[in-house]
């Protein structure tokens, strides 16, 4: 079930407006902004792509480095040569290659694509958190920091 993003509420939502914030709030919440749309209850706002909603429980496996670094010696390429084929920095993959910095799970899984190559695992210490963890009910929403003022009618 969807829970409203100002009181928590679990509900059916509406996108709404609230001063240039699009939310994703319960029909109580809903005079706080514009409505835009409904929401179903299993769907999320436009500039929230699911896959990003689902990523949580993935890492990136810690050999990573070499990898990227075995890859880039199987087609005999330099560092330069790769960075442009992958289309990225050539800084950026010397410190991918050294460790220092791991991609984003939505690059790893792009260059999964690119070099069939395997760099994103599921993450079972954080699913097994998730299951045990805290109900949405236990954190805060945008709500619980908001003093409605009452208007005197």
């Amino acid at each position: 079930m969807s829970v409203c993003e100002m009181c928590g509420k679990g509900s059916n939502l509406t996108l709404v407006d609230v001063e240039g914030v699009e939310l994703n709030v319960c029909p109580n919440c809903t005079k706080y902004g514009a409505a835009q749309k409904k929401v179903g209850t299993n769907h999320f706002r436009k500039n929230v792509s699911s896959n990003q909603r689902s990523l949580p429980d993935l890492k990136i496996t810690s050999a990573f480095h070499s990898i990227i670094k075995s890859e880039r010696d199987k087609r005999n390429l330099t560092q330069e040569d790769f960075a442009k084929f992958l289309n990225e920095k050539e800084s950026v993959l010397h410190k991918w290659e050294n460790g220092t910095l791991k991609p984003r799970i939505g690059v790893a899984k792009q260059l999964e694509r690119i070099l069939k190559i395997k760099l994103v695992e599921k993450d079972e210490k954080k699913a097994f958190e998730q299951k045990k963890g805290k109900s949405s009910s236990d954190e805060f929403t945008l709500g619980d920091f908001i003093k409605v003022k009452k208007r005197n009618s």
